[in-house]
């Protein structure tokens, strides 16, 4: 896990160099409701607040150098006010909604919980983390939210027949990549395919991003019985299918 606390110049001079690269100067993106602690806030001018402020800003140009994803640190280590962070886009958006998600994040999220010390943020086209703690390595399995794609008539038992294996699949497939994301599709019928994307944040090892996919396409089972897609997005991984078509950027190599 690399440090800003270390790498203070580095960034700043990346940072100068790649600002209207990455949207630095974006509006805020907002998330879709966040999970913010209430209790043990930091207090404005803190120092946990400037360490917060410190990684919120290098973690954008971090993450478009390091193939859109970057967890670090900011603070003296072993100090109260150490804060970890992380973010990530997600494959089903391209280039130009990761920059904007990235660049806008930190500021959407700071507007929505003022003072909180843990925060986890699942945006439309990335997710974004912060803990006085490192436990970024777990998987956590909380879902953020669902999202259902409803469309033409479908038969539902071909439709489950198509998608479970493919994203039973695709949640090993995603597991074993070294960027933790996989995408395929499969016949729904002799006219139709069916597309999926399975995809875990790169701080997860194999066996914790097999266990967040795999409770994810868990909750696809119970939760879509007779719909032409749908999603469930988790602070650690992301699971999609649909039936249809939908683009997949898989993140580019990272520069460092």
């Amino acid at each position: 896990m690399a440090s800003f606390q270390r790498l203070p110049l580095l960034l700043a001079v990346i940072a100068s160099l790649c600002a209207a690269a990455v949207g630095q100067d974006g509006k805020p993106v907002l998330p879709f409701a966040p999970s913010c602690s209430t209790t043990d806030n930091y207090t404005d001018g803190s120092q946990y607040m400037k360490n917060l402020d410190q990684l919120l800003a290098g973690l954008p140009v971090a993450a478009a150098f390091n193939g859109w994803f970057y967890n670090g640190t900011s603070g003296a280590p072993g100090t109260p006010d150490q804060v970890f962070g992380l973010t990530m886009c997600y494959a089903d958006r391209n280039a130009k909604e990761c920059q904007e998600c990235l660049a806008g994040a930190a500021a959407g999220i700071k507007s929505m919980c003022p003072g909180s010390r843990n925060v986890r943020a699942a945006y439309d086209a990335c997710v974004l983390r912060y803990s006085p703690t490192p436990s970024f390595s777990i998987a956590d399995l909380d879902v953020a939210f669902y999202v259902n794609l409803a469309g033409t008539a479908i038969d539902p038992e071909r439709m489950r027949n198509a998608w479970l294996p493919l994203m039973t699949d695709l949640a090993g497939r995603a597991a074993s990549s070294p960027s933790r994301v996989a995408n395929a599709t499969t016949p729904y019928d002799a006219a139709s395919l069916v597309y999926g994307l399975a995809q875990c944040t790169r701080d997860l090892n194999a066996t914790e991003c097999s266990r967040c996919l795999s409770s994810l396409v868990g909750q696809l089972r119970t939760r879509f019985t007779n719909e032409t897609g749908g999603a469930v997005k988790a602070y650690s991984c992301y699971v999609r299918y649909q039936l249809g078509a939908f683009d997949v950027t898989l993140p580019p190599e990272p520069l460092w």
